[in-house]
């Protein structure tokens, strides 16, 4: 947007909005990808438009005309017009992503219970981490990138996906919050960088691929094997190394950005310990979508869509619905077998894996507009989301 402004030809902030403005309320119940893309094509008619006027500007909209709250809306804007800090001079990708998240990654301490990583969330002092690095722990260290060990609170823990707060007891001025990038960007084949301290080594850094999108394991809090919490996590699959004590810290794209956090290994089931090339990240989207959920005392909660499905066989993208469920929000928004759901609220659905992810970066009584073929017609359907708890419950 930066860019488009500094070359484009005549109109001020106030025209600008007013333009904006006009254009939005023509369209009711745009998501927030709708007024990033309505705004982008308006501000390239703009010029003299400072980055803070433009980043102000799109909040104001995205908060009038998407139904965020202002909370949702903040934090948005911040990883839309978020600049990670990688220094793109040199030719080692790898050396300025680790330089870049230097100071926004930590060492978690459980004494007596083992350790992991974690990645540094906001100016406030709160650190995100796995569940299982800090499960059932009566105190916890954090070790700062300058080696200085500081106590944590646990401030809140869901250990569904994984993912907990640590709030430290004092400021630190020297920790840099980490920028997460959209799951949207995320594209199979691209780099991944994996940063944290396997067997207690501090500021490892290791390298690969995504190497998959939306892999479904088993949740953390799964006891039982039956129940909401044995649903399931959608992640990132990765061959970047990930070891123990990896847990937590973060996994990043070229540019420096949090794309996910290491979570799991797969091992070979003959007792063979480390990596085999199979990791996963919880994805960035998550992370977020749940850490502010518990730092605001909110319970987070499953989206359920309702649906079994598949990829289509046939080389088109999207996923092929195979069985409704009775009852379900898919049902009542009159989604029906055979049907081949193809976008998701504007953005692309590739597969199967990637509308299970799309889905799981929802909460329950979320509006999201899921367009499909049926008979080579093209339909919309708008589905309130329900909550997999109360599937369960049923």
């Amino acid at each position: 947007v930066a860019d488009r402004l500094s070359v484009a030809p005549g109109l001020s902030a106030s025209d600008v909005e007013a333009i904006l403005t006009d254009r939005l309320s023509a369209a009711p119940g745009l998501s927030a990808d709708d007024v990033s893309s309505i705004a982008a094509s308006v501000l390239d008619e703009a010029a003299g438009l400072s980055a803070s006027e433009v980043e102000a500007m799109v909040g104001r909209l995205m908060e009038k005309f998407t139904g965020l709250d202002a909370d949702e809306v903040e934090s948005l804007v911040a990883r839309l017009f978020a600049e990670a800090p990688v220094d793109e001079s040199g030719d080692e990708p790898v050396v300025a992503v680790a330089e870049a998240l230097a100071d926004s990654v930590v060492l978690v301490t459980v004494p007596d219970q083992g350790h992991g990583s974690g990645i540094v969330f906001d100016d406030e002092g709160r650190i995100v981490t796995n569940a299982h690095v800090v499960d059932a722990a009566l105190e916890v260290v954090v070790t700062l990138p300058n080696g200085r060990e500081i106590s944590a609170e646990v401030i809140g823990v869901d250990v569904r996906r994984d993912v907990a707060v640590l709030q430290l007891v004092e400021e630190q001025e020297s920790l840099v919050p980490a920028v997460f990038a959209f799951g949207s960007d995320l594209e199979v084949g691209q780099l991944a960088v994996a940063l944290g301290s396997p067997f207690d080594l501090e500021r490892t850094v290791t390298a690969g691929i995504v190497s998959a999108i939306g892999r479904v394991i088993d949740s953390y809090g799964c006891q039982s094997g039956i129940g909401a919490e044995c649903a399931g996590v959608a992640m990132i699959q990765t061959d970047a190394p990930i070891n123990p004590g990896n847990s937590g810290g973060p996994l990043a794209d070229r540019d420096g950005r949090v794309i996910g956090m290491n979570t799991a290994i797969q091992s070979t089931g003959f007792g063979v310990a480390g990596n085999i090339g199979v990791g996963f990240a919880i994805p960035s989207d998550t992370i977020v979508l749940v850490a502010r959920r518990l730092i605001i005392g909110q319970p987070v909660g499953t989206a359920w869509l309702g649906i079994r499905g598949e990829t289509p066989t046939d080389g088109r993208i999207g996923a092929v619905v195979v069985e409704v469920v009775e009852g379900s929000p898919a049902a009542a928004a009159g989604l029906l077998t055979g049907d081949r759901i193809f976008r998701s609220d504007g953005r692309t659905i590739r597969d199967m894996s990637a509308l299970r992810a799309d889905i799981q970066i929802r909460l329950p009584g979320e509006k999201v507009d899921l367009e499909y073929e049926r008979d080579g017609v093209i339909g919309v359907a708008r589905v309130d989301l329900g909550a997999l708890d109360d599937h369960f419950a049923e």
